[in-house]
């Protein structure tokens, strides 16, 4: 047989040096220090209560509880997306520059949630629409996560070159609609808000809690054959 297209030799050359010199040690460093000052922000919206003259301390603390707990929902909620993302990337062993990308746009969006908390510790029991746009406006966000970082593992496999030789990729693609579930769970309770803000947020909690789960698969098969799609 004749010697094999160089073009094709070159080509592979190329994607194999991209792969060898597209590491994720940053990406994860720089996620890892957003994510925490993300989750260091929420303490600011906790607030020592001013007293009337003669009440209670305990009547001024029970007054203050939705600022408790949005606090406590958005430190869990923050806490399992840094879990679940150090899952991800326990995984992830190159990053291209699409993949930094949408690790960007996941950032971008997990720094606002000390916003959004804000908001509803503020204004869920106004009982009016401001209390149901506050909540609707937090699950919006949660919706805004859950879509970016199920499209950041979607880019990944999409791209097994991109991944550990030994992670099962027909494992993970099975198991991506119980990754993923959290975005149609969302939406509901983006609606949910605008019928009772309260159960929507102890809805937000409870996702919180099924992703404290984990939903990526643990089986390993052997090392994946590069498909050639790495960019």
């Amino acid at each position: 047989m004749g010697d094999s297209d160089p073009t094709i030799q070159t080509a592979d050359e190329g994607a194999q040096r991209l792969l060898s010199h597209a590491d994720t040690v940053r990406l994860e460093a720089l996620s890892d220090g957003v994510i925490a000052v993300a989750i260091t922000l929420l303490v600011l919206d906790l607030r020592v209560p001013e007293l009337e003259p003669d009440q209670p301390l305990w009547n001024a603390l029970t007054v203050n509880w939705p600022s408790y707990a949005a606090y406590v929902t958005s430190f869990l909620v923050i806490g399992i997306l840094w879990i679940n993302h150090h899952s991800l990337f326990r995984q992830i062993r190159y990053a291209t520059r699409g993949l930094m990308l949408a690790n960007l746009t996941f950032l971008m969006l997990v720094v606002a949630i000390p916003f959004v908390t804000s908001l509803v510790s503020k204004y869920l029991l106004e009982g009016n629409w401001n209390s149901k746009v506050a909540m609707a406006t937090y699950d919006g966000l949660a919706l805004a996560i859950a879509l970016s970082i199920t499209f950041l593992w979607a880019y990944v496999l999409r791209r097994p070159a991109l991944l550990e030789p030994t992670v099962d990729v027909a494992a993970a693609r099975k198991a991506f609609p119980q990754f993923s579930i959290g975005i149609a769970v969302y939406t509901v309770l983006i609606v949910l808000a605008f019928i009772n803000p309260v159960i929507a947020l102890a809805g937000t909690f409870g996702v919180a809690l099924y992703y404290c789960f984990e939903h990526l698969p643990s089986g390993r098969s052997k090392p994946n054959e590069p498909d050639g799609k790495v960019l």
